[in-house]
């Protein structure tokens, strides 16, 4: 298994991302290239996680996902594993794409990767994307923080 990890390409902004029934027999690797550390409540360093239990969590969240194929994932409504659609959220994309370039500003939406969640643990929530089979950590969100009102 540790032979296959050092042929994984990582991914470079601009990239297409995987489609997901191109993947759907794999099970995820999680990278951590583009995991948001500014301190905001988006973050997974935000003040809003209590403590090393809710650290623990995550790992223990990670482990279960990471056992188990992206189909899996889909199909089973337990993980909440789907694509993000930002006009549900109170997040907007430009937010997401400032932790993947420097150069946000001027991002056209078609360098975008489609953004995925999945359910780690209550309402907790983890924001990322896929490229080749590695979902790529980006932000932990709380939904009844983010989420709008009308869904």
């Amino acid at each position: 298994q540790l032979s296959n990890i050092s042929k994984i390409e990582k991914y470079s902004f601009g990239e297409k991302s995987t489609l997901l029934s191109d993947i759907k027999d794999s099970r995820p690797v999680f990278a951590f290239d583009y995991l948001s550390l500014n301190s905001s409540n988006l973050c997974f360093n935000s003040k809003l996680l209590n403590g090393v239990k809710e650290y623990q969590r995550i790992f223990e969240s990670l482990k279960t996902l990471s056992s188990k194929n992206y189909d899996e994932l889909s199909k089973n409504r337990t993980f909440h594993f789907h694509e993000v659609d930002f006009d549900d959220t109170t997040i907007s994309e430009s937010e997401f794409v400032k932790c993947l370039t420097p150069n946000s500003a001027k991002t056209k939406s078609d360098n975008i990767p489609t953004v995925y969640q999945f359910k780690i643990f209550d309402k907790a929530r983890i924001f990322g994307f896929i490229y080749k089979s590695v979902f790529y950590l980006v932000f932990l969100i709380e939904t009844t923080k983010v989420m709008k009102e009308n869904n």
